[in-house]
């Protein structure tokens, strides 16, 4: 009974601020629609399973990624391979969405540590490919991200799958370090097909 009394009296509200001298006022701005993400899988030497730990947003539009395991060190790397579910509504597309990732470094006079970050559509022969470097001496936190640069959209009409490899590389020193520690997926960005 409640909700019919709150939806009667939303429709009398509205009807009593009803006029001509309103007809010209812009219509009110359309709510884009929601999009949901799914990771499907995560493997590889720097993501081995059980070490990694997935949170959605409140909406489920985006996520954070947690690594445990994805540590290199000196002249060697790891990887990790993401793929994920983009749901959108009919008649909309969505865009490659941003990536930032935290690691910390522990590199000596000389060592280096290399985070590049690809991105595609399975299907697609495009790349998204952006690379970060933090060189030596450093010791601490290291932020990066990667933005495609064109914007990339998946194709309309056709179910896709969006895929993302981070590779982490040291060299250097042996006991030159570095650690993904986490991902975070920004909300990706919808058009109209």
């Amino acid at each position: 009974m409640y909700g019919l009394n709150a939806i009667v009296a939303t429709l009398v509200g509205t009807s009593l601020f009803v006029s001509p001298s309103t007809s010209t006022d812009p219509p009110p701005p359309q709510k884009q629609p929601k999009l949901t993400v799914a990771i499907l899988g995560a493997f590889g030497s720097g993501c081995p399973h059980d070490t990694t730990d997935a949170q959605p947003n409140e909406d489920g539009t985006a996520f954070s990624l947690a690594y445990s395991a994805f540590r290199v060190s000196g002249n060697d790397y790891k990887n990790c391979s993401l793929t994920l579910r983009v749901k959108t509504p009919a008649g909309w597309t969505y865009q490659v969405p941003s990536v930032s990732n935290q690691a910390t470094v522990t590199l000596n006079t000389g060592a280096t540590a290399t985070l590049s970050t690809a991105m595609w559509f399975t299907g697609s022969e495009r790349t998204v490919s952006v690379s970060r470097k933090a060189t030596g001496p450093r010791t601490g936190g290291w932020k990066t991200s990667a933005v495609p640069r064109p914007a990339v959209w998946a194709p309309c009409g056709t179910s896709t799958n969006l895929k993302i490899a981070q590779t982490m590389r040291v060299a250097g020193n042996p006991a030159s370090t570095a650690s993904l520690t986490a991902t975070t997926l920004g909300v990706p960005k919808l058009r109209r097909c």
